[in-house]
């Protein structure tokens, strides 16, 4: 899909002047752990997950003819990119410290933690919701780019022409989901 390729590349390119200016402005000349700092930034995937969710809002929109407001577009991806710069906030007066992983909750394995039982409990909690958040952000991406390929193809080939009989099962499908969506609800 040519939206999901260029929105990536333009991520990646994103992720890499965000990280390049983090190295140069948040660490000092003496810090042994840039390579780490580095290695963790470009391992952490929001720019590229938020990237393939505004392309694949962008795909519904332009190949399958759906009406989607900009705001619906940009939202999901702004949404996650927010609560992944939430998460590793810390204060301005921080910014240029000794530690610039702590940005990311993050700490270099030499690096000695005087945490308690119960702090590492509960930090190992924040991380294991983030790694489920970012995992379901993941399914979302994977399952919508095959539903968006398989529309567009059908577009293409069985609805060539017949527009109005696409948007007819594009609007059946997607009363369908919001039909088996409340009857699990009141199952519960």
């Amino acid at each position: 899909n040519v939206f999901v390729t260029q929105m990536l590349a333009a991520s990646v390119g994103i992720k890499l002047c965000d990280s390049v200016r983090r190295i140069l402005m948040y660490t000092k000349r003496t810090d042994a752990s840039k390579s780490f700092y580095a290695f963790a930034r470009g391992v952490f995937p929001i720019h590229e997950l938020c990237g393939t969710m505004t392309a694949i809002e962008l795909a519904k929109r332009d190949l399958l003819g759906v009406d989607l407001p900009l705001w619906r577009i940009l939202l999901p991806a702004v949404f996650i990119h927010g609560m992944a710069n939430f998460r590793g906030m810390k204060p301005l007066f921080k910014w240029n410290s000794s530690t610039p992983w702590s940005e990311m909750q993050l700490s270099p394995w030499n690096v000695a933690d005087d945490s308690t039982l119960g702090q590492m409990v509960s930090k190992g909690l924040a991380k294991l919701m983030w790694l489920i958040i970012l995992g379901r952000v993941l399914g979302y991406c994977i399952k919508n780019y095959y539903l968006v390929k398989r529309q567009a193809i059908k577009r293409t080939t069985t609805y060539a022409g017949k527009q109005a009989a696409f948007s007819a099962e594009l609007a059946a499908a997607d009363y369908l989901k919001k039909t088996k969506k409340k009857g699990m609800g009141n199952q519960d």
